[in-house]
């Protein structure tokens, strides 16, 4: 297969882990150049990762290139990736897609004003341990799914001294790691239909005392609240309690569990690719489920080496537009639920992307080659 050649903008922290991923992991995209306002830290990555430093014009003029890796920070993903679709690229961008959600609805219809594709992360949910969950709910094995739970702590008082964007809007926690989780929920159980929630700031704004830090003594605003607490209600009646705060200890807690007519399902952390599921059976202790599923080390760039193979054999992409608008949408619907403080009704829905087929675990000579899943 005639490999898609792709670009990266956005030369930080995460590209690197993409790089490395997508160069030694899948054969159906190849990262040919990146590109960052930084031209130190731009001509760093090409450097290291050997592929060309090239200005955003020069990418979005280059015809060879067919596909975007948007890696930028939250606030600029609508722009960059509004002007790779203008120019006929397909775009994979990193979650959120948008931090607005109607900007993120023109997105999805600019991708289909100009027949190109669109995919978005998190594509953690491709990862041995969501997809082995979902083979779980799929063969009934934990019965009919009622309610489930999801709750996730952080301290962004001290991460966000190194990354001040998780202070402003678009970078909160529920926009930072909601994805995480609703993609991984949503993968299993489908549409949401309502959601309601409640929040608040713990603090108005942050005084950065980290030594050495340039924003030392500076007062940073904190624009979104980073305690909240929803309900979200699918459209098969299945309840779920949501739970996020960033303002406690910096030793993080997460819950991502299902809780079934027959079984209780816990799955790993959703910021990861090969989390651990257990099912719990009636008098029973939980049990470790096998991994069905491959891709359970460090993945990153899987959804966008899915939907290369997808472009090439003319069929849907798993990390699709769609689902994550959804996502997005979900995001919106708290906080516009937190303002209003009554229910807010979804408007988009998704069809469930199909599974990967079970069984391709390992990449040796003698066992099934993980990407052989995504063709």
């Amino acid at each position: 297969m005639k490999r898609v050649l792709a670009a990266i903008v956005g030369c930080g922290a995460i590209s690197g882990v993409y790089l490395k991923s997508i160069q030694q992991n899948f054969t159906s995209i190849e990262v040919v150049a990146c590109s960052d306002l930084s031209e130190e830290r731009m001509k760093k990555t090409a450097e290291r990762y050997q592929v060309r430093a090239m200005s955003w014009q020069e990418i979005l003029k280059e015809p060879s290139i067919e596909m975007i890796l948007n890696l930028t920070g939250p606030s600029v993903h609508y722009p960059l990736s509004k002007q790779a679709m203008e120019h006929g690229k397909h775009v994979y961008s990193e979650k959120m897609m948008a931090v607005d959600y109607q900007d993120g609805k023109r997105l999805c219809m600019l991708a289909d004003q100009y027949g190109v594709r669109f995919g978005c992360a998190p594509d953690t949910f491709l990862g041995g341990g969501i997809q082995t969950a979902r083979y779980v709910a799929d063969h009934g094995l934990a019965g009919r799914i009622l309610s489930g739970v999801i709750s996730l702590t952080r301290d962004y008082r001290v991460f966000g001294e190194n990354l001040p964007h998780l202070y402003q809007r678009g970078g909160s926690v529920l926009y930072d790691m909601g994805g995480y989780y609703f993609t991984a929920a949503c993968s299993i159980l489908g549409n949401v239909k309502r959601v309601s929630a409640f929040g608040k700031k713990t603090e108005e704004a942050h005084r950065v005392l980290r030594a050495g830090s340039p924003l030392y003594g500076q007062e940073l605003a904190v624009e979104e609240e980073n305690v909240a607490a929803a309900i979200l209600e699918f459209e098969d009646q299945t309840l779920v309690t949501v739970h996020f705060n960033s303002g406690t200890i910096l030793n993080e807690s997460f819950h991502l569990e299902f809780y079934g007519e027959k079984g209780i399902l816990r799955l790993g952390d959703p910021n990861t690719f090969g989390g651990r599921v257990t099912l719990e059976k009636a008098q029973n202790e939980p049990t470790a489920f096998p991994f069905t599923h491959g891709f359970q080390k460090e993945s990153r760039g899987l959804g966008a080496a899915e939907m290369a193979w997808a472009i090439r054999n003319g069929r849907p992409h798993r990390a699709g537009k769609e689902m994550a608008l959804h996502v997005l949408e979900i995001i919106h619907g708290i906080f516009i639920s937190m303002k209003t403080q009554r229910i807010y009704e979804m408007e988009t829905t998704f069809e469930r992307p199909e599974p990967l087929p079970d069984g391709f675990i390992g990449e040796g000579f003698w066992e099934a080659e993980e990407e052989s899943a995504l063709i």
